[in-house]
């Protein structure tokens, strides 16, 4: 798809869907596969730095966070890089608490009004000993800046090199950096294939 056709048919609460519904279309395995079994956690989750798009936990309790990006400019590219690592740092001051209490704000519009915590979405009994464990290791997680950061969206080839370069500036965060680039196409059915590529890793 050109750019324009891409604007027209695509936006980016599709890709945010798409991501969320989908989390084994993303390449995870490639950029840090210790990453790997995400379990979507929720979508527009509020920070003090912004609402972030798409929220995962992997089954050992290390949090992931995913802005999508459909390009307009390329301006937009490095903008977006901060704004992730924003929402990093955002989420290093945080503990268990406040991490499932905005889990659970932001899947209001999913669940009503009972919505899950993180121990309910990855099915854990409260009060089991599989609970008491994610506590611990989502609590260590977030204290080291232990997170996976993925931008993913179209078009996004361009630039990777002032990227990298970029994050080499922000290492104070144990983070694993992903970008992911979605090449989006449109079948004659009216169904879409689309191809994930891993661009930069860290």
């Amino acid at each position: 798809l050109s750019g324009a056709e891409s604007t027209e048919v695509y936006s980016e609460d599709w890709l945010q869907n798409l991501l969320y519904s989908h989390p084994h279309s993303l390449p995870i395995a490639e950029i840090d596969d210790s990453f790997s079994g995400l379990v979507p956690v929720c979508r527009e989750m509020n920070t003090p730095a912004g609402p972030v798009d798409v929220v995962y936990i992997t089954p050992s309790g290390r949090p992931v966070i995913v802005e999508a990006k459909l390009w307009r400019n390329p301006e937009a590219r490095r903008k977006v890089i901060g704004q992730v690592l924003d929402y990093a740092k955002e989420l290093s001051r945080w503990n268990y608490a406040t991490f499932d209490a905005a889990v659970r704000r932001a899947r209001r519009v999913e669940d009503g009004d009972t919505p899950k915590g993180l121990a309910e979405v990855l099915g854990l009994a409260q009060g089991s000993t599989e609970a008491a464990r994610l506590f611990d290791a989502v609590s260590q997680s977030l204290k080291r800046g232990d997170l996976l950061l993925l931008i993913v969206g179209d078009g996004i080839r361009e630039g990777v090199g002032a990227i990298a370069e970029f994050l080499e500036g922000h290492g104070s965060l144990h983070f694993t950096f992903g970008l992911v680039e979605m090449a989006i196409f449109q079948l004659p059915d009216g169904g879409q294939l689309v191809q994930p590529r891993v661009l930069v890793q860290s």
